[in-house]
């Protein structure tokens, strides 16, 4: 497996002046079957091994920060909370089932994983018959994109 990270060295007129930063490479598909590739400065070029390591150490609290959040997505508290769902439910059990989550990311990971059919039948019933001014219905109302059918 190709190396994702990579050290970018910016050599400078003596050892003292050089610096050095961190890339990611990165492979981008549209959906559409177009690809591309390139790499992208993840720590800007720094002076000093001492400012090179604290934006290692504030990128890697940055990924811990991440797991943490998602750790309900991978340790069941979805199906804890009653969140088995699927294409076949009706716009009301679904809506049913998401809106006991609390989490806002899980909601929104959890709405933008059904069908884009089944996402504006969704979102029809919760502007439809939901109070979109309370609870879970208000954070679906301010973060649901009509144009694209998805949570953001």
């Amino acid at each position: 497996m190709k190396d994702k990270l990579k050290l970018e060295i910016e050599e400078g007129v003596d050892e003292k002046n050089s610096k050095v930063g961190v890339s990611v490479n990165i492979d981008i598909a549209n959906g559409e079957g177009s690809n591309s590739s390139g790499s992208v400065l993840l720590i800007p070029k720094c002076s000093s091994y001492k400012i090179l390591q604290e934006e290692v150490s504030r990128i890697k609290e940055e990924l811990d920060t991440l797991l943490d959040r998602s750790k309900g997505l991978f340790e069941g508290e979805a199906e804890e909370e009653g969140m088995d769902m699927n294409e076949d439910m009706s716009a009301k059990e679904i809506w049913d089932t998401l809106s006991m989550i609390k989490d806002p990311e899980i909601l929104l990971v959890k709405f933008n994983s059904l069908s884009h059919q089944r996402r504006l039948e969704v979102a029809d019933y919760v502007f439809t018959n939901c109070n979109i001014f309370s609870g879970v219905a208000a954070v679906f109302s301010t973060r649901y994109n009509s144009e694209e059918g998805l949570l953001e």
